[in-house]
């Protein structure tokens, strides 16, 4: 029994219509966007948290995210700004016409990282019921695999990668001149915390050991200057080993932790600084509101 033709070319016009139906709805650009005429600039992100998975250490992982201006006013982007040097984003555009979108490609430098990462990029605008827009990437990042004939290895590729390039912003020149609380701020709290008590899964705490006892304070001054052994999260930061820091520097820092270990002791660290406070505010809200 013969097919009829005019059911075949029903059957192809069809699938033809489905296929740019499909083109249309997932393309930027060609999607149908819903825009309020009346309404000022409004920022709506096609998803607020970018998740790149399973990477790899010692690599660069590109991402992007889609931001759409659905207000009847042109939307201007007036910055955007990640929450680390190892996170980079550019943006396509800085100027959204109603119904139009704007691409912010990312890319994550994953060196000396292991674990679970989470970035910020903070989009600033001029829409006036959302000046700010948090959005995230984040992901897991897995030993640098060998060949199969070779064991796994974490050791990084260059342990004083976090004092060079893009990196350099946040680990040496945004430590500059500073001492104590200030330089650990600057250097050491996007890894261990505002107070050293450990930031999610970047770095643990740094106050659990006794700083009463003189040797203990030795081994976290020698780790700071010479780096972790069983880590290669935590590079050399002394100058004699490549880093940026001098002794007084390193001292500072031990002398610091000392401080904050007392206050833990004291029950005067229980809640999280008000910085962490907020970023772990924002990503929540980013789950609940994902556009």
């Amino acid at each position: 029994m013969r097919f009829p033709l005019r059911k075949l070319i029903f059957l192809i016009m069809l699938g033809f219509a489905c296929l740019s139906m499909w083109l249309i709805f997932t393309t930027p650009g060609r999607k149908p966007v819903v825009i309020s005429v009346y309404e000022p600039p409004i920022i709506k992100a096609e998803q607020r948290i970018e998740d790149v998975g399973q990477v790899e250490t010692d690599s660069k992982v590109p991402a992007h995210f889609l931001l759409y201006n659905v207000g009847g006013k042109p939307l201007k982007i007036a910055d955007v700004q990640t929450s680390c040097g190892c996170t980079v984003a550019k943006l396509s555009k800085t100027l959204v016409p109603p119904g139009d979108f704007t691409r912010i490609d990312v890319s994550l430098d994953t060196s000396i990282k292991l674990g679970k990462v989470r970035k910020q990029i903070t989009v600033k605008s001029n829409d006036p019921k959302r000046q700010e827009l948090a959005l995230f990437l984040v992901g897991e990042v897995l030993p640098k695999k060998m060949a199969s004939h070779a064991p796994v290895t974490v050791q990084a590729t260059d342990r004083l990668v976090l004092f060079k390039g893009q990196c350099a912003t946040c680990h040496v020149q945004a430590g500059k001149g500073k001492t104590g609380k200030a330089l650990f701020v600057a250097d050491c709290a996007m890894c261990h915390g505002i107070n050293g008590q450990g930031h999610l899964s970047a770095g643990p705490s740094l106050l659990k050991g006794n700083y009463e006892d003189a040797a203990y304070q030795a081994q976290m001054r020698k780790i700071i200057a010479e780096g972790s052994a069983k880590s290669p999260q935590m590079p050399p930061f002394s100058r004699q080993h490549g880093g940026p820091l001098s002794d007084d520097e390193i001292d500072s820092l031990v002398a610091f932790l000392k401080v904050q270990n007392m206050k833990q002791r004291m029950g005067l660290l229980n809640q999280p600084a008000a910085e962490e406070t907020e970023d772990q505010a924002a990503f929540e809200e980013a789950l609940r509101q994902p556009h």
